[in-house]
């Protein structure tokens, strides 16, 4: 149930992955960051693929990310997908449990052996948007859509939605039209069932979003203030890729804008539908009552955008607010100003 008696807290933010690309951790500490500076609150992390090993990390970044209660029993437990295929394991998701500290002892324990210490996505969807208040939380997908379409067929889960979610943005599809994309292209039946039941309006950021605004690495050796000394996600970065690289942002368009919808980031198509073909294409039709829109790159914003990933997708732990403390959490926080100029890059 809501906190009440505490004021109402920031939006939730509901973040759904495969985590493939390592543009899907940056955005989970994008909107941490985000949450850091009063704009949302993050409610949970479920993944649609069955790789243990990826959600062992990820459960280490929100660990990280929710300060001391990370060291109890008060962090949500990773939603993982048991169906499917467990894929490619990057890296990034692995290499940091080796770092050790001075005293030889692993800076990241994993905490997830099985996985009866990881959630099923339907279960916490239901479970922690019956702790929101009305329209008082929003979606990111940024995979296939897998386990927002089984969470639709679950009892009251639509009726939830409809009652507590403000909107949904998907990073996925090509717009206004294109070639068929990987997220959508993975479950094309379950991307069908959201296009059709999703009782919210729906904006898409498309490939061509996040390929057109990269993260810059160069960042994160830059300024140590901006990627703090064992920072797991500036670690899974640095080892995803030898460094420097720069990574396209998709899944980090959709968080900032589902998070900051009015900063005018992003400019917005009309409204319309998206439909999809039976190969994984997307296709945006105008339609004056239609609850789609997608995203278009400003390329007036575009320096913007990039100081805000460099400034938060690495921020330190925050703790959380609430009401007028959420608002004024900018004026306390523990993190560094943003920088004010880019540093040079290389791809």
């Amino acid at each position: 149930m809501p906190q009440f008696g505490r004021g109402k807290p920031a939006a939730g933010a509901f973040f759904d992955s495969d985590f493939r690309t390592i543009d899907n951790v940056l955005a989970v500490g994008l909107l941490h960051g985000l949450q850091g500076k009063g704009d949302c609150t993050v409610a949970i992390v479920t993944m649609s693929r069955p790789n243990l090993a990826v959600a062992a990390y990820l459960d280490v970044i929100e660990r990280y990310y929710r300060g001391p209660a990370g060291n109890f029993s008060q962090v949500p437990p990773i939603g993982l997908c048991t169906d499917g295929s467990p894929g490619e394991t990057s890296p990034a998701y692995v290499e940091p449990f080796q770092k050790k500290k001075p005293d030889g002892t692993p800076v990241y324990q994993n905490e997830v052996k099985g996985v009866n210490q990881t959630g099923d996505p339907t279960l916490l969807i239901r479970n922690y948007l019956q702790a929101q208040y009305e329209q008082n939380c929003f979606f990111i997908l940024s995979g296939p859509a897998t386990n927002l379409a089984a969470a639709l067929d679950f009892q009251g889960v639509k009726e939830l939605l409809a009652a507590k979610a403000k909107y949904l943005v998907v990073a996925g599809g090509a717009f206004p039209f294109g070639p068929a994309e990987a997220h959508i292209k993975a479950d094309i039946p379950a991307f069908k069932k959201l296009l059709a039941q999703w009782p919210t309006p729906i904006f898409f950021s498309g490939n061509e979003v996040g390929a057109a605004l990269e993260f810059p690495g160069a960042s994160l050796d830059k300024d140590a203030a901006a990627a703090p000394v064992d920072h797991p996600v500036a670690d899974a970065y640095r080892a995803n890729k030898m460094m420097p690289y720069n990574a396209p942002s998709w899944a980090m368009t959709a968080a900032l804008h589902g998070a900051r919808p009015k900063e005018g980031y992003f400019k917005l198509s009309g409204p319309g539908q998206v439909s999809v073909d039976a190969e994984g294409r997307t296709a945006f039709s105008p339609a004056e009552k239609g609850n789609h829109q997608y995203l278009i790159v400003d390329p007036a914003q575009k320096e913007k955008i990039i100081l805000a990933y460099v400034e938060l997708a690495t921020t330190k732990y925050v703790p959380r607010r609430f009401g007028k403390a959420a608002a004024a959490a900018a004026d306390d926080q523990e993190q560094q100003p943003p920088p004010k100029t880019l540093p040079p890059t290389k791809k």
